[in-house]
């Protein structure tokens, strides 16, 4: 993907007591980090998407044409700067911010989404071989209701949350793929949600950095975010803003603040460091791997669900070669979990896992990789049996759902997974009324998979949520 333009954020106007809104006459507004600055009569607003993902699903790219928020008897009025393109079944649980712009104070009670293209690489049911497809769109936009409205008259900023739900988006029926948005909405001031709800996630190129911020250029939808950075701001073993360079790739853990701007909690390089500064990487699932003689793993296939860097192909899959030179780590927010570096090596890379790769491309559109690191894997399946207490943890195992590509190529009918006191819980669920939940609740989970050398798989679990139902759209 090559490096867009710097985002550009647009002041939203107020027109009318009644609260009809208006595109005329805005003007632009960023303040210092970037991010939209309000002024009388607005406040900054977040556009956040996440999604319930599908397990046969590898990668679903969406580009939205048009996000917008009505009042009752109001013009709606489009919340995006620019059509966004946005990789869904990677994000699971977590939260990626689309947008930061301002809105006018009122009272809105509707939300209208428009996708203007779609497209899929699954599983094929009968291969196992992951296949792409642009889809159908039977029904290119939705309108549904907020409930309960959002309605504001302060300057502290806004979160507009969309949840897609793949399994209800996407009709997958021999190679034929259609798609219509099933969408969920939540609106709020951002000081009245929790710090769950309040954290997003972005991984690209760093476009600038210093000591008290970073400008990250999403590899997804390619726009530019910029993130304080203070003390508290968590960053691996080694790693400083002073070690980080321009043009390499990083994963950056976030949170919305109360003014407008973001706040990076974690920062994690993806990659060691290459001498020209220049980096080019991926993230996804692995569908094969190979080794040499002596069983030493010398390279494998991924579905990117992001990619990084000018010089990256297009494609369904990349190749990756891997070096005696090349490194393995995990982000920070495994860390925070009590996983360590040296828990994920060469053995840990199989089909099916998530990884995220640096590195650089050689001629023949290969990427060398620099580091390997573990990425978060997300998935969606059936309580066994309920949880059950281990000390402080959590213990719990998921029905892997048939077809998916754990269930296609690691064989797992069942997964095990435990729950530590720092996993987060999403979709108003907490420690507790997880611990109640009964067999066969349907619950999404981001995490960590690993695999013991007896063959145990595990997913240490860094989110818990319970899907949410799409809503009806309104006129239905």
């Amino acid at each position: 993907m090559k490096l867009a333009a710097p985002l550009q954020l647009s002041a939203l106007c107020a027109a009318g007591l009644a609260g009809l809104l208006s595109l005329a006459g805005c003007s632009s507004m960023t303040n210092a980090s970037g991010t939209a600055a309000s002024k009388a009569g607005t406040a900054p607003m977040v556009v956040t998407v996440s999604d319930a993902t599908l397990s046969n699903i590898l990668s679903a790219k969406i580009t939205l044409s048009a996000v917008s928020v009505a009042a009752s008897g109001g013009t709606p009025v489009n919340v995006l700067s620019q059509p966004e393109t946005v990789e869904l079944s990677g994000l699971g649980t977590l939260r990626e911010p689309l947008e930061l712009t301002n809105l006018p104070f009122g009272t809105y009670n509707s939300v209208s989404v428009t996708v203007s293209a779609a497209q899929v690489t699954y599983l094929d049911p009968t291969t196992g071989q992951p296949v792409t497809a642009n889809a159908t769109l039977a029904s290119p936009s939705v309108t549904v209701a907020l409930n309960p409205p959002l309605n504001f008259n302060t300057q502290g900023e806004v979160d507009l949350h969309i949840g897609f739900s793949l399994s209800q988006s996407f009709s997958i029926s021999g190679s034929t793929v259609t798609f219509t948005p099933a969408i969920s909405t939540t609106a709020a001031q951002v000081d009245q949600e929790n710090d769950n709800e309040r954290e997003v996630e972005v991984t690209g190129m760093v476009v600038a950095i210093s000591s008290t911020s970073i400008t990250v250029q999403s590899g997804d939808s390619g726009q530019q975010f910029t993130f304080a950075i203070n003390g508290s701001t968590m960053f691996p073993t080694g790693v400083t803003p002073a070690t980080i360079t321009q043009n390499s790739i990083v994963q950056v853990k976030g949170q919305t603040q109360t003014d407008g701007t973001l706040l990076a909690l974690s920062i994690t390089p993806l990659a060691a460091g290459m001498s020209s500064g220049l980096e080019d990487g991926a993230k996804g699932i692995v569908v094969a791997v190979t080794h040499d003689g002596t069983g030493n793993l010398t390279g494998f296939t991924m579905v990117p669900q992001e990619d990084f860097g000018s010089m990256m192909p297009s494609g369904m899959t990349l190749n990756v070669l891997v070096a005696s030179s090349t490194t393995y780590g995990i982000n920070e927010d495994a860390q925070q979990l009590g996983l360590t570096a040296a828990m994920f090596n060469a053995s840990e890379v199989f089909p099916g896992q998530a990884v995220m790769v640096g590195g650089a491309m050689d001629a023949n559109g290969n990427l060398d990789a620099t580091q390997i690191t573990l990425g978060g894997e997300n998935v969606l399946g059936l309580l066994s049996a309920p949880p059950q207490a281990s000390g402080s943890n959590l213990d719990f195992a998921l029905a892997v759902p048939v077809p998916s590509f754990l269930n296609t190529y690691e064989k797992l009918v069942t997964l095990n997974a435990v729950a530590l006191p720092s996993t987060q819980y999403g979709n108003g669920l907490t420690a507790s009324s997880f611990a109640a939940l009964a067999a066969n609740t349907a619950v999404q989970v981001h995490g960590y998979l690993l695999v013991d050398s007896q063959g145990n798989y595990l997913l240490t679990a860094a989110e818990i949520a319970q899907p949410e139902t799409p809503e009806a759209p309104e006129g239905n």
